[in-house]
């Protein structure tokens, strides 16, 4: 035990007026991401084993996880060791499925404490989830590795696929790395363990004196860390700023109820614009930070020869504030945790898997009634902007000028109706939201229900119907698999 650090941390708490176990988890990071530095230099895979990696992240993972969880770790690792052992014993064709039921098991229970209690989740909590995703989708990853029909499955499952069971030193390494024990984010077995054995440096080829050349070495990270500290340090500044100055509590408060419609819409636009998403992409970014200074997070080069470090972002600031619909707000937030939800359930259900996934993220997320009512309200804003981008978008392709006018109404009407559901997931107790949603006449879920049923009464026009009939016939005269129909779902 380290006595400063627990003085750093009551005095952090003292300061910001938080809980010790909320205090914690700046800390932490900050010392990942500041332990990240001699992780990379010392034991890079030029320099170091990937045992000796294996070590020292755990080592200091536990450390971390005296702090953050304390006899809680007692949880993580009796969850961690009988995911293990069925694992290890249980016959890859139905493992994951039984690994799967007893993680999210052990989740729902602790979940449901957490309703009981009325009480948002803590460090354990948090935890657990994130070990959640990790463990079940190493289950997946195996039985995918020792599928029969490998060629079948998706460009996208076909990446993450583990052809072993890891050894107890890998698997424990995988869950208690210390880049990503305080926040995430969460990562597939197979990234991680590419990047622990340096095989994550993906060969480019660049024209050089005229001749082709291929590059092996690993990019320096050092302006992709500043510039993301950078823009962590602008969002901090702005949630700190603004967190006292329009408080989220005031959506209920009497002043706030007593003002125009029109403010009251103005204030939650502002609360989640300056508020919430800040505070989400700073706790994200820097999570994502320690894991890039570590040498985790490459992912080869873009169209420009430009390398990305974004394996393991959880975000995209721009794109998360332009999006104009539930599926570009997916594809910029939450990253991580929306390909697990990918991997795991989307591409291998067969029928109803937009519905069947957002109940899973539910139910992942936890039972306070806040949760809840995004999940149901978010799922059925989706299927209503799925349906609308069917048959209204294809009126406004015809020339530029109309489909910016698109773009800009869809998320003008996007921005305005998010907010009022982000606002309800942060109010979480069911009377404060309901409180909240009288005041407001429930205007976002009257748009969206009414939206709902107007695009389901129109139908496509008649040039996209053909189009439509042909690419179906085309593909079942191309027999494509169950996982193919799945993929073409998406938007």
């Amino acid at each position: 035990m380290v006595p400063s650090l627990w003085y750093v941390i009551l005095q952090l708490s003292e300061l910001l007026g938080l809980p010790v176990d909320k205090a914690t988890v700046p800390v932490i990071l900050v010392l990942a991401i500041v332990l990240a530095i001699p992780y990379r230099i010392f034991l890079h895979p030029s320099r170091a084993d990937a045992t000796t990696k294996h070590i020292v992240a755990i080592g200091i993972g536990f450390y971390f996880s005296y702090y953050l969880h304390s006899w809680g770790v007692v949880i993580l690792l009796v969850k961690a060791v009988l995911c293990y052992i069925l694992m290890v014993y249980l016959n890859p064709t139905y493992m994951p499925k039984v690994v799967f039921a007893v993680a999210m098991g052990i989740l729902t229970v602790v979940n449901f404490r957490e309703f009981l209690h009325d009480s948002p989740g803590n460090n354990v909590v948090r935890a657990l989830m994130i070990f959640t995703a990790k463990i079940t989708s190493l289950a997946w990853s195996i039985h995918d590795g020792f599928a029969r029909d490998r060629a079948k499955l998706s460009d996208f499952r076909s990446k993450k696929v583990v052809r072993r069971i890891p050894s107890v030193l890998e698997y424990t390494s995988y869950l208690f790395h210390f880049q990503a024990l305080a926040v995430g984010p969460f990562c597939f077995y197979k990234d991680y363990i590419d990047f622990i054995e340096g095989r994550h440096v993906v060969p480019y080829k660049i024209i050089k004196d005229g001749k082709e050349v291929v590059i092996h070495k690993e990019p320096p990270v050092t302006s992709n860390v500043l510039r993301k500290t950078a823009l962590a340090i602008i969002l901090a500044a702005v949630n700190i700023t603004m967190t006292s100055r329009i408080p989220l509590e005031d959506n209920i408060g009497k002043p706030v109820l007593a003002s125009a419609f029109v403010y009251r819409v103005l204030y939650a636009w502002s609360c989640v614009w300056l508020v919430f998403l800040p505070l989400y992409a700073v706790v994200w970014i820097l999570g994502d930070v320690a894991c890039n200074i570590s040498g985790f997070g490459f992912n080869g080069y873009d169209s420009n020869g430009e390398p990305k470090w974004d394996l393991v972002s959880n975000i995209h600031i721009k794109p998360a504030y332009l999006c104009s619909n539930m599926k570009e707000s997916i594809d910029c937030w939450h990253i991580s945790i929306n390909n697990w939800l990918r991997y795991v359930s989307y591409e291998r259900l067969r029928r109803h898997n937009l519905i069947l996934t957002y109940l899973l993220s539910m139910i992942w997320h936890g039972f306070l009634p806040g949760y809840i009512w995004f999940c149901v309200s978010c799922l059925t804003l989706a299927i209503a902007q799925k349906r609308g981008r069917r048959v209204i978008r294809p009126y406004f392709t015809t020339s530029k000028q109309r489909k910016l006018f698109y773009d800009f109404i869809t998320w003008f009407g996007h921005w305005l109706v998010l907010p009022c559901y982000l606002v309800m997931f942060l109010l979480r107790n069911n009377a404060r939201i309901v409180m909240f949603g009288r005041a407001n006449y429930f205007w976002g879920h009257f748009v969206t229900v009414i939206l709902l049923i107007l695009v389901y009464c129109m139908k496509p026009p008649k040039k996209l119907e053909d189009h439509v009939d042909t690419h179906e016939s085309r593909s079942l005269s191309n027999k494509p698999g169950p996982m193919a129909k799945n993929c073409d779902k998406q938007d």
